[in-house]
């Protein structure tokens, strides 16, 4: 029998319209050495059905019936499962290329990286491609974890496979935090260590929806308290590492948070919100005009039209 390389935890609520699709795309992977844990988590369509399916044609499948308490509890309880070295945290409505975990087992067996991180392609609802910058050209060779603390550089947990004792020695998913909970368990895991970059094509799709995970994590326009960065503030290694320095990194995360919030408002169609929301955040966050490459970004980001392209290289800058 096959040695189990990686665990591929799935959490899925309500997926039905995307679920099969997202397990075609595990199922026809070059590197068969994994397992799939996918919890449904509280389901009232046919996700649960579907995902029996897979696990009557294929044993490395698997259906774990969660709490019902939200997508970080079921991913922890998938993490708590996990029998492989390797683990990777993928959204039901997200695929792999299918050399991705080909790709990342390479990375991750050449390095003492925490974990690999891959190139994200951003699709819309219907699939089709949307336009976007490589994320990995946001990624610092060196003080990753600054960068980090300033913009969300992994975008989604399918972009980065991980070391299932790392993931388990950070204590898993805060599943006190309703948004921004990717973000804040990423900054702990990168406490440990660096993330080894896996050059070549984007190894995940992406699906963006307007209530993805840096508009979620910022809450209303108006909110001054963000959970996630609150959570990452308090953090007594963050503290002892970085001091006063800390207060200053996640305020640029706070208004990169807001930032996309308002190009999500603009790329959904709703551009009278956008340009309420972005003369608010000219008030809330002045300091924000004074970051040329950040507006750049934003810019940029805003056309991101679907079947209009695909992930385009970003400058780099000693791989910044």
């Amino acid at each position: 029998m096959q040695h189990t390389t990686f665990s591929i935890i799935i959490p899925a609520r309500n997926m039905e319209p995307y679920i099969a699709e997202t397990l075609d795309s595990v199922s026809a992977q070059s590197f068969g050495a994994f397992e799939v844990i996918c919890i449904d988590d509280g389901s009232t369509d046919r996700t649960a059905r579907i995902i029996e399916g897979f696990t009557r044609r294929d044993v490395r499948f698997c259906l774990v019936q969660g709490p019902s308490k939200g997508v970080s509890a079921a991913r922890n309880l998938g993490l708590s499962q996990a029998k492989a070295p390797f683990v990777l945290f993928l959204d039901a409505d997200d695929l792999l290329h299918p050399e991705a975990l080909q790709r990342y087992y390479d990375t991750l067996t050449r390095t003492q990286a925490v974990g690999a991180l891959a190139g994200v392609q951003r699709m819309a609802v219907d699939g089709h491609v949307m336009r976007g910058t490589d994320n990995r050209a946001l990624v610092p060779a060196q003080d990753q974890l600054d960068a980090l603390l300033c913009k969300n550089f992994v975008v989604n947990g399918g972009a980065l496979a991980l070391r299932t004792d790392s993931a388990k020695r950070v204590g898993g998913y805060d599943e006190s935090l309703v948004k921004g909970e990717d973000w804040e368990f990423w900054c702990r895991l990168a406490l440990l260590g660096e993330f080894a970059v896996v050059d070549g094509p984007p190894l995940l799709r992406y699906r963006q929806v307007a209530s993805g995970a840096n508009h979620q994590a910022r809450g209303s326009v108006f909110a001054r308290r963000v959970p996630s960065i609150q959570k990452v503030a308090a953090n007594a290694d963050m503290k002892a590492r970085y001091g006063s320095r800390l207060r200053r990194l996640l305020r640029k995360r706070q208004i990169d948070i807001f930032w996309s919030g308002v190009r999500n408002q603009f790329q959904y169609g709703r551009k009278s919100t956008a340009v309420f929301e972005g003369l608010c955040g000219a008030v809330l966050y002045p300091d924000s005009l004074l970051r040329p490459k950040l507006i750049w970004r934003f810019l940029q980001s805003l056309d991101r039209r679907a079947n209009q392209g695909t992930v385009t290289p970003g400058k780099s800058e000693g791989r910044h």
